[in-house]
């Protein structure tokens, strides 16, 4: 019987295994020589047809998934001359808590990406997947719209109880396997904060002492921690055993370049 590790050892890190959030991707990102110029959040609500983003140009990016539209903050400690554009669902209940005015916002209709095929060096994702109705449909038009060698980087859930309309949980094998059938490879997933933090605090009804856990190391993955001293475990396998428990898991995905 096949293990985790033997399905997802060539994506596990081995450089250290600190918990991360979807932010870890967007600094390394955008830290990187050629770094994108131009931001579409896809996921942040209330903004105007989709005609603009269809002839887009090669330095466009795609944030799928930042709902209020916060994300563009991240983008811009960066590059303060970002060029931030959402995209969402019309009726996203966090989008609709996006204050009017200030960076433009396009609608779709949650699978079809108002994007031409081949014009995206990147797309970024926040907690979005386990609430998409139709992920390999999604996965494919994001294959489309990026261009050959760009990247998809985010995060996702994998236990974590119901919010906002969720609908999925994933294993990484189980995203390893829908990236793949869209023609994408996942280049390097990393854990999040554990799972048992993420049931206990919904179980609780959210206390906010819980939120620090996005920030700092969660319960579980703290024992790990001590475990792998303790035992002198190898980099990889730490990460190993903290996605195998994660709550939530951050990813790096890339279109293959052309040959």
């Amino acid at each position: 019987m096949a293990t985790l590790w033997d399905l997802m050892r060539d994506c596990i890190p081995d450089d250290h295994a600190r918990q991360v959030t979807s932010r870890y991707y967007v600094d390394e990102v955008m830290a990187a020589p050629g770094a994108p110029g131009v931001v579409v959040d896809l996921g942040c609500g209330r903004g105007t047809s989709g005609s603009c983003l269809r002839n887009s140009a090669p330095g466009v990016v795609v944030d799928l998934g930042c709902g209020r539209g916060t994300s563009a903050a991240l983008f811009r400690k960066h590059d303060p001359e970002v060029r931030w554009i959402g995209v969402d669902i019309g009726d996203s209940p966090e989008a609709g808590q996006r204050t009017a005015g200030g960076d433009p916002v396009v609608h779709y209709d949650g699978v079809h990406l108002p994007l031409g095929c081949g014009s995206l060096p990147l797309i970024y994702s926040h907690q979005v997947f386990e609430h998409v109705a139709r992920p390999r449909e999604l996965l494919a038009e994001i294959a489309r719209v990026l261009r050959p060698g760009g990247r998809f980087i985010g995060s996702t859930s994998q236990f974590e109880p119901y919010h906002s309309f969720s609908l999925w949980n994933y294993t990484p094998y189980g995203f390893r396997r829908l990236v793949e059938e869209a023609g994408l490879v996942l280049e390097e997933i990393r854990p999040s904060l554990d799972g048992v933090a993420l049931i206990m605090r919904s179980y609780l009804g959210r206390p906010p002492e819980y939120s620090r856990y996005w920030d700092t190391q969660s319960p579980l993955n703290d024992e790990i921690d001590q475990w792998a001293r303790h035992g002198r475990r190898r980099t990889a396998l730490v990460n190993l055993r903290k996605l195998t428990y994660c709550g939530q898991f951050a990813f790096r995905v890339a279109k293959p370049a052309l040959s």
